[in-house]
């Protein structure tokens, strides 16, 4: 077979990481948390980024709001990764301390869900993300080093922005 026969590959894919952000366990913050997730996402389609800011923001508050991030010297972690070549998958870790897990409320009826007024963000992740779930910093059975909440968010892979690098750093 000639060289100029064969068939080219499509490139190979590279996961690409942006650099983890740390954050303040305080609401006050979730102006700055959105504000990265554009910045750190530009070149983006809009709907995307839309998508990860809106999650992450209902995360970022969830952290602060029912585990130890919200106390006196608490923290959330939050990170990006093109996980696949059309999914950014992200990150929301807390601080720890608490015995609830994630889950979305199965016993309501569509007139509690109506009258809600809060525990609807991660019926929203639900919707938004292609599958989404949690798990442990570290399993131990005595240890609380917090959970990590993900969302794998659909991207369009003719739309992400050429040329990333393996390792984003964020300023």
């Amino acid at each position: 077979m000639s060289a100029s026969s064969r068939t080219p590959r499509p490139p190979t894919f590279r996961s690409v990481r942006w650099e983890p952000r740390i954050y303040p366990g305080t609401l006050s913050q979730a102006s700055r948390v959105r504000t990265h997730v554009r910045t750190d996402l530009k070149g983006f389609p809009d709907d995307a980024v839309d998508s990860v800011e809106l999650c992450c923001s209902e995360l970022f508050a969830n952290a602060v709001s029912y585990t130890a991030s919200g106390t006196e010297g608490g923290e959330v972690v939050r990170r990006l990764c093109l996980h696949r070549p059309d999914t950014l998958r992200l990150h929301v870790t807390d601080s720890g301390w608490t015995s609830a897990r994630p889950a979305v409320p199965t016993d309501r009826t569509a007139h509690d869900w109506a009258e809600a007024e809060g525990q609807r963000g991660l019926l929203l992740i639900d919707s938004l993300a292609r599958r989404w779930g949690y798990f442990p910093v570290l399993p131990h059975p005595s240890l609380n080093l917090g959970l990590c909440v993900w969302a794998d968010l659909p991207v369009d892979p003719a739309q992400v922005p050429r040329g990333l690098e393996p390792f984003i750093f964020t300023a």
